[in-house]
């Protein structure tokens, strides 16, 4: 052991630990507070199923993820159920193990207090945060990319130690690495990574021998899989949306450092940095809790991270557009060992008074965002649920025709409209319940559908009359600007006028550093009658629908949109300019109000990653003639308070 330094005082691991440990509980707390999320929709569309792992194997086919987590999970929901809580168990317990095996695997090269300190900063970090209740791969992803780390330190220790072959750590490698390729594709990066290293930096040729046999294997297997995938899967990996931009790549590597690391973090790395170049300069020896395993483990750890980042980009650009933060994050436990490493370096020894001060105010920033925890009981995703629930209680909807705005990112083949419509809307609603996905250019009568007119109208004339008043529900791919677009066009729809429309939002939370802010996710659009005649903005007529408590907190503010009037330009060119008054009602029945002028484009433009906006760009071939405003506002502005 290299004494120039002396280790961190144990005092700090014991205070780290704790942060790490309420962090591990805090991933089983509020398991159901959120409905579940597309991505976990998908997850229940491909396990909820009488076919056994045969339609499990078709079933993800058609996805763009190996199939090993949807093995492990039909099996696991054939014994607990499929309720929320149940579905994302097996992700919290695995979030959690996945610390316990890199605590485990590193602590011959790390010190307790490092091993403490990087457990606590990814106990705390949004990605670990998020994935701990995820019924998702990604919790599968950090155990076995933790088990990777921890056999491949184990296997080095094992060929210095004895000059025989290591037939068991071999075994061990060889079988976690095929099972972490066939759970993520970046798995498959980062065992391909590590192999490599291996290869390098051991001397014995039989042992190399064996570590390519592995890697040939590994890569047999996938090879096999992902050409049965690129027939079978129903996405369009080049329409998706990854970019291959230099901008977006940029993106997503800083959206994985901030995943690893949050704002009080990334400032305890910067002063830890600058503390360990003040060491350089001065000549002082960094700590190491052993010399040559603790070196070699940082080139292992720093070599897979650059190497799955470079290839993830070289497989984006050369098969299909794919790198992004998650997928980077995948091998985030090699990033927590150089957090460690970085502690055990250039962090405060504990032993004087200085040293205790800076490492308490350490303690305390890497701490803080313990603060978030009891956001565990807010939804934190898209409100499926909620929203379902809002709309099977609407009065006279009971069994009637539910109108959805179809996920318009992912295209609109009759297989993603049946997926929608079924095991995504259909989900929360009661069995039976006639769903039918429409794109936001049909609702717009951009692109005509027989049957909407006539649908829309009746819809509104029920606003009166009584009966279902129900106009179209979106949760997936709308944000605020885009669901009030969609309100104004539903507005000006042949037989909704006079009546006007109403936007119910349903909130999620959102962690913005310390806090949870409230952001709008899910839109349901009710017609309501006109306005009462008076001098006074009174609050809308909305239908009174009573939610059950756990769905309660999603309801947000509701926004009315009146179609006013059209100016039509008589001369060439010819457009149209649709008028309307928009106010907004928040939770403390405030009112905000405005009108707007737009200009109505009639053309149908494809969605595409240059034109995915709810509205078409008017730069789109044949949509306008006009030049570009110079001086409108944004209708992002419009419902800002």
């Amino acid at each position: 052991m290299n004494q120039g330094l002396r280790a961190p005082a144990r005092w700090q691991a014991f205070v780290y630990g704790w942060i790490a440990l309420i962090a591990c509980a805090g991933a089983f707390v509020g398991l159901s507070a959120s409905g579940l999320w597309i991505d976990e929709l998908f997850t229940v569309h491909v396990v909820h199923q009488d076919g056994g792992y045969g339609e499990v194997f078709r079933r993800a086919l058609t996805d763009a993820h190996p199939p090993f987590y949807y093995f492990f999970l039909y099996a696991w929901t054939h014994l607990a159920g499929l309720s929320e809580t149940a579905l994302r168990l097996p992700s919290a317990v695995l979030a959690v193990a996945s610390l316990v095996i890199f605590a485990l695997g590193t602590r011959r090269v790390l010190s307790h207090t490092a091993i403490a300190f990087a457990c606590a900063v990814a106990g705390v970090s949004a990605f670990w945060f998020e994935q701990s209740q995820n019924a998702r791969s990604y919790g599968l992803c950090l155990v076995l990319s933790s088990s990777l780390l921890s056999i491949a330190l184990a296997f080095r220790r094992r060929v210095e130690a004895r000059a025989d072959f290591p037939y068991a750590h071999w075994m061990a490698l060889s079988l976690l690495g095929l099972i972490a390729s066939l759970t993520h594709a970046y798995l498959l990066l980062a065992t391909g990574m590590l192999l490599l290293f291996l290869l390098l930096s051991l001397p014995s040729w039989r042992i190399r021998g064996a570590l390519v046999a592995t890697g040939l294997v590994i890569l047999a297997f996938n090879v096999a899989y992902y050409r049965m995938m690129v027939h079978s899967t129903q996405l369009d990996l080049d329409s998706s949306w990854f970019s291959n931009s230099a901008s977006f790549f940029g993106q997503q590597i800083r959206d994985a450092l901030h995943g690893l690391m949050q704002r009080q973090v990334i400032a305890v790395t910067g002063l830890l940095v600058l503390f360990g170049i003040r060491q350089k300069v001065l000549g002082n020896a960094y700590f190491a809790y052993d010399e040559r395993d603790t070196r070699w483990a940082v080139r292992l750890a720093a070599f897979v991270l650059i190497g799955i980042t470079v290839c993830g980009i070289g497989v984006s650009v050369a098969v299909a557009p794919s790198l992004s933060d998650r997928n980077l994050l995948t091998c985030v436990p090699f990033a927590w060992l150089l957090m460690g490493r970085l502690y055990d370096a250039a962090g405060p020894r504990g032993y004087t008074r200085s040293s205790v001060i800076v490492a308490v105010l350490a303690m305390l920033m890497v701490g803080s965002y313990l603060c978030r925890l009891p956001g565990r009981a807010l939804p934190q995703r898209e409100s499926w649920r909620a929203s379902a629930q809002y709309i099977a209680r609407l009065p006279g909807c009971s069994g009637q025709l539910v109108p959805a705005i179809l996920p318009y990112h992912f295209g609109a083949s009759p297989y993603f409209r049946a997926l929608a419509e079924q095991d995504f809307f259909g989900y929360y609603m009661p069995p039976g319940t006639p769903i039918r996905a429409y794109m936001p250019a049909e609702l717009a009568a951009r692109h005509p559908v027989q049957e909407l007119p006539s649908l829309l109208a009746s819809r509104a004339a029920n606003a009166e009359s009584g009966g279902c008043s129900l106009l179209a529900w979106g949760v997936h791919d709308i944000d605020e600007p885009s669901a009030l677009k969609i309100a104004l066009d539903l507005a000006r729809q042949p037989g909704v006028a006079p009546r006007r429309v109403l936007l119910q939002q349903f909130i999620d939370y959102h962690p913005r550093y310390l806090r949870w802010n409230a952001v709008p996710e899910a839109f349901v659009y009710v017609a309501i009658p006109p306005a009462a005649a008076g001098t006074q903005v009174a609050q809308p007529q909305a239908p009174e629908v009573q939610l059950d408590k756990g769905n309660a907190a999603s309801v947000g503010d509701r926004v009315v949109v009146q179609y006013l009037n059209t100016y039509t330009n008589p001369t060439q060119p010819v457009y149209q300019v649709d008028v309307y008054a928009i106010q907004s009602w928040n939770k403390h029945q405030a009112v905000h109000q405005d009108f707007l002028a737009v200009h109505r484009l009639t053309c149908d433009a494809r969605v595409s990653k240059s034109n995915w906006g709810v509205w078409p760009d008017p730069a789109y071939p044949g949509c306008s003639t006009l030049p570009p405003p110079t001086s409108a506002r944004n209708i992002n502005e419009m419902i800002a308070p």
